[in-house]
Order: structure tokens, then sequence, then C-alpha cells
């Protein structure tokens, strides 16, 4: 066997394992006694965090100083409001009712739109109108058209009746968005090839989004 003695066969480290091991069974005995001592285990640093405050300085109270006694106000009564003064009840506040606010609105828009018909009115002219297409004796209205017909399609349906010269689908002017009712103008006049009846009533058939026929009724008329 060696030699215990060499410093090459004995451990090094064994001194410092055992003050180790020392050095934690002491830390377990004073946590130990410190779970004692308080019941909520917690180190003395942290419970002089949770210490209460000092109590407050005691003061006596306050002395109880000499108040002005009451007095009457029978010299008031003269200055009150009586029944006739505008103080005594005050006229109530009109408020306008949502019912009352939407005639209201209503009648402006009317109003508004009667001075406005007017004013066109006075501007209208139809003998100096550039919009204007062709003889309005040659043209057909046809109303109740669906958006999605096109002009070819309302030219195909009408050229039974006579010669075509123009078709144009009517658009609003704010919005550009077309609109139900388109003109037709003819090269020969409509009253002759109307003659049976004051109106006609056809059919026009168009292709939806979903690619479904369908038939969509429309009235022509002068």
């Amino acid at each position: 066997m060696g030699d215990l003695n060499d410093p090459f066969m004995r451990n090094q480290n064994s001194a410092v394992q055992a003050r180790t091991k020392a050095q934690n069974r002491s830390n377990v005995l004073q946590l130990k006694q410190m779970g004692q001592s308080h019941p909520t285990g917690l180190t003395p640093n942290l419970l002089k965090l949770f210490e209460p405050r000092p109590p407050l300085e005691f003061l006596p109270p306050p002395e109880k100083r000499k108040l002005p006694s009451y007095t009457g106000m029978a010299q008031y009564v003269s200055q009150f409001a009586e029944p006739g003064d505008p103080e005594y009840a005050p006229p109530k506040p009109e408020v306008e009712l949502p019912s009352q606010k939407r005639e209201r609105i209503h009648k402006l828009r009317l109003e508004k739109g009667v001075e406005k018909a007017a004013e066109d009115l006075l501007k209208y002219d139809p003998s100096n109108d550039p919009m204007a297409s062709g003889d309005p004796y040659k043209t057909l209205f046809v109303a109740r058209l669906n958006y999605e017909t096109s002009e070819s399609k309302i030219k195909r349906e009408f050229e039974a009746y006579g010669p075509i010269k123009q078709v144009c689908i009517s658009e609003r002017s704010l919005t550009g968005l077309v609109t139900a009712l388109s003109h037709v103008l003819f090269a020969i006049c409509v009253i002759l090839l109307l003659e049976i009846s004051e109106f006609i009533r056809t059919t026009i058939s168009f292709e939806s989004r979903t690619r479904a026929a369908f038939k969509l009724p429309c009235f022509a008329f002068i």
C-alpha cells in the first residue's frame, strides 16, 4: 500500500470538503432556529421590511371657539321672487324631438328641391341642349332595364321594329353609374311603329354573374 504521508497519495480536497460540510450543517441549523423563532420562517432582514410604522404623535383636541349666533332673515323676504316675476317660473327650454327634427329636415330638403327645380326650369332650353341626340319623335324610351344589360342587346331586340341610329343607356352625372333607363333613336317616326298600342312590352335576356339566363320584363314608351 502507498504511504499516506506522501503528498501525491493524499487527497488535497479533503480538508475543503470537510469545511464545506460543516458550514452546510451550521446553515441548516441556523435556518431551523430562524424558522422556529418566527412562524413565517422569514429572515430578520425580511422581517424588518414588514415592521409597523411608529404610532402617531398624540395631539390634544382643538379648542371649541365661539361661533356667531343664528340671526333671522326677515329683512330678505322682500327680495324673494313672487308669482308673476320672470325669475319665479322661468320658461322651459324648447327641446326638439327626433320626429320633429326629421320633419324639419324633410321640409328643408323639399324647399331646396323646389328652389333647384325652379332654377333648372329657367335654365332649361331644349332647343340648345348639348346632350340631345336627335329627333324626340323618333326616340323610344325603355324603362326597368337591368344594370347588366348592354346597348348591343337592346339594339338587337328593337331592330325588329325598324332601323336604329343610336342606342344610349342613361348614366348619373354625379356618380357615373348606369340607370335602368335607356333611349333608342330610330331612323323613322316611332308613332308609325307603335300605332297599335301606346306602349309595347318585351323581354331582354341577359346573363348574370352566375351564368344563369334570365328574362327581364321592360317597358318601352314614347
